[in-house]
This record gives C-alpha cells, structure tokens and sequence, in this order.
C-alpha cells in the first residue's frame, strides 16, 4: 500500500481581518480548527502529515510548539509570504515527496467533518487518479467543477461553471501527478489573477485522459471559514454548543 503524505496547507489567511489570530486557530468547543483537522486526518491509513505555514507565522504565533503537541510525529514546510497561491505552496511543500506515493492536499480554513480515511479509500478503488470532496454552492469565492457521469469535465477557479463547488480537499494518486500538472499550468501561465490554485489543475489532468473523481458531501459535514463573517459564526455556533 503505498504512502498518502497529507499535506495541511495553512500559509493563507485572507479572511483573517482585523483579528488577531489566524481562521485555523480559532476554537471550537475548546479545541482549535487545526487540531481538530490534524485529529481527523491522522486516522488515514499509512499517512505521513505535514503542515505549511507561512514563514513569518511560525515564530508569531508558536506553531512548532503547536504541531508538536497535536500531531507529534508531523513536519512543517515555512513558505514565503509572496508565493503565488494555495498550488505553489503546495508544490513547494510536497517538492521531496516520493512521487509515486499519494498525495492529499487540506485546506487549514475549512472543517470537513467526515471519515476521511473511508473517503480517501473509495478514490482508490473508484480507479480515479485525483478527486475532490464537492458541495452546493454558486458563490463566486469558490472553485467549482463541471461533472458528467460521475467524472469531473472541467474545472474552474472563482467561477461557477456549475453548482458544483469543491471543498479544499484534493486528493492525487500520484505526487508526481500534481507536481506535474502544476509546472504544466506554470509554464502555460494558467493562472487566476496572479494566484495558482488547486482545483484548476484537474484540468492539466484531463488534458492527459486522466479520471477524475467529485464526491458530494453534505452541506452540515462541511464548514468553510473563508470569510472573517465565516469565522465568527463558526466560533459562535461552538461556544453556543459548548455551553448548551
């Protein structure tokens, strides 16, 4: 069985605002968003995790002290803050990867509340080389992919070409299939607006007749936290549970 390296991506904080703490930092019923995905992604079988952070966060706010408690055996890539997007960070932090192992990318400003390692093991046996966990939605802050018979046709960054929007989670049966798929979207300049994201790379795959997964999920196992509006309601919603 070959290795999955999950990777928690969580050098991007555009939602934080005004606050003083990064989205992935914020509680719930006590226990922060971070920990709570490092509790949920460990539980994959044969994974390896690690965390990207931005370089100058690493320091401000004790992440090493951090990831040492939540996921001892974790390791973290510092990623510059002028990297050009979520697929670049990626890149960066998967770049000593095997490339034949399996790669899971997570987003840090997200809570997917679902049996990751029964999810990432139907991707397997679908046959798909890459697949995403999808939900409803036709804000134009998400990535979205076309499907038909089951398979992603098409996929598109802070456009909705369908009403089918991707979570943050992508997984690849190959490193070397992402890592390939973003320097062919580099050396093209497929790019949004200066950033290169996740989602858009399924489109490098296409191109080579690779088969692409899309598995909904329902809309109460998927909390997003991509705006500061996001972030409060989240934190409310759980300091609400936890006293009820």
């Amino acid at each position: 069985m070959k290795k999955t390296n999950i990777l928690i991506v969580a050098a991007s904080d555009k939602a934080r605002g005004n606050r003083e703490y990064p989205g992935f930092l914020s509680e719930m019923e006590g226990v922060c968003l971070l920990e709570k995905i490092a509790q949920k992604v460990q539980l994959i079988d044969n994974s390896a995790v690690r965390f990207a952070f931005l370089a100058e966060d690493v320091k401000k706010y004790r992440l090493v002290n951090i990831t040492e408690l939540i996921s001892p055996d974790s390791s973290i890539t510092k990623v510059p803050s002028n990297t050009k997007g979520a697929a670049c960070t990626a890149m960066l932090a998967a770049a000593d990867f095997d490339r034949e192992d399996e790669l899971l990318i997570v987003s840090a400003n997200e809570f997917i509340d679902a049996d990751l390692n029964k999810l990432v093991g139907g991707f397997r046996t679908s046959g798909y080389d890459a697949a995403t966990l999808t939900f409803q939605s036709v804000h134009p802050r998400y990535s979205y992919v076309r499907v038909e018979k089951g398979l992603v046709c098409q996929a598109a960054q802070c456009e909705p070409i369908s009403r089918t929007a991707t979570t943050g989670l992508f997984w690849f049966r190959r490193v070397g299939d992402f890592m390939e798929a973003i320097e062919s979207a580099i050396r093209k300049d497929a790019h949004h607006e200066g950033q290169y994201y996740v989602a858009p790379l399924f489109n490098e795959l296409l191109l080579k007749g690779r088969k692409v997964g899309a598995q909904p999920i329902a809309a109460r196992s998927y909390m997003p936290l991509k705006s500061e509006k996001q972030i409060a309601a989240f934190e409310d919603a759980h300091m609400e549970l936890a006293s009820a």
